[in-house]
């Protein structure tokens, strides 16, 4: 199973989807179980379902804070909940901490199957949400690539005709983001990804544009407009005119749709994949998240 799936033009990032699918699953088995113990049943729905979105607001609202710094130029960007940058953690104790309110003030005759019937719940979605990732990986292609595995070196061309490599940037944070001059969404991260580059290219971060499947004199002047100054790369020329170097890589790289974006160690390890629009909070919790680990 790919990182992402589309519907019609939308694209829907795997982890994200499952995580959702596992939380109406747990509200439906919480009263499943509800019936079973005893206890109210709506009740304890209700109690899971709130629980549910008081964790996302939670997990929203966790990362902000934890990344205030991508966002205090821009605050209103902490409500584009479409974006990745969620906290787990935050979720998860805010989701429990108004389930946990809620059972205390049940009547006490009431607590032991109300109870029951919330951690039911609950262990019932983490094993739906266990099994949706363990499936999704059992049935991956094992010609893609996944996190934790080496990048092989490729051969791509610059907008100025010469070729370049991956194995050039032996030792540098690599963030491999794939675009097209069609994609909206691509675009409109395209100045962020240019204020990044200029923030931590000092740092030894390289970002690198990969165009996907597009000739260069159309990337060429598309660029020029954009004003933007990262290296992008395009498909170098081939004796077959359907063959395209960038869209092969794509496909090994498990690529769905775009924008897509790879973040790659210093040792051309792959590290993780963001599916979707990227924001500057999620750029750069991803960034120093691979300079920590390499210290």
């Amino acid at each position: 199973m790919p990182e992402a799936f589309t519907i019609g033009s939308f694209l829907i990032p795997v982890r994200p989807a499952a995580v959702l699918a596992s939380l109406f699953f747990a509200i439906w088995a919480t009263g499943r179980i509800a019936a079973w113990v005893g206890a109210e049943r709506r009740g304890m729905q209700k109690v899971m379902e709130t629980s549910a979105w008081i964790g996302i607001a939670f997990a929203r609202l966790g990362f902000v804070v934890f990344n205030w710094s991508a966002f205090v130029d821009a605050p209103w960007t902490a409500f584009y909940f479409w974006q990745p940058g969620y906290s787990p953690y935050a979720g998860v104790v805010g989701g429990t901490g108004f389930a946990l309110f809620r059972l205390i003030r049940r009547p006490p005759g009431e607590r032991r199957v109300s109870v029951q019937a919330i951690a039911g719940g609950f262990a019932a979605g983490c094993l739906f949400l266990g099994a949706v990732i363990a499936t999704s990986i059992a049935f991956s292609s094992a010609d893609v690539l996944r996190r934790g595995d080496p990048i092989p070196d490729f051969t791509l061309q610059s907008l100025d005709g010469e070729p370049v490599k991956l194995s050039s940037l032996r030792g540098k944070i690599v963030v491999l983001n794939f675009w097209a001059t069609w994609c909206l969404p691509c675009r409109r991260e395209m100045p962020l990804l240019d204020t990044i580059q200029d923030e931590y290219q000092e740092r030894g971060v390289t970002i690198i544009g990969v165009n996907l499947s597009e000739p260069a004199e159309l990337v060429r002047p598309f660029i020029e407009s954009m004003n933007v100054d990262y290296p992008i790369w395009v498909d170098g020329p081939t004796s077959d005119p359907i063959y395209s170097r960038t869209s092969e890589l794509f496909q090994r790289l498990g690529g769905v749709g775009l924008p897509t974006t790879y973040f790659i160690g210093p040792d051309r390890v792959l590290r993780d994949i963001r599916i979707g629009e990227l924001n500057r909070g999620i750029l750069q919790q991803d960034i120093e998240s691979i300079m920590k680990h390499q210290r």
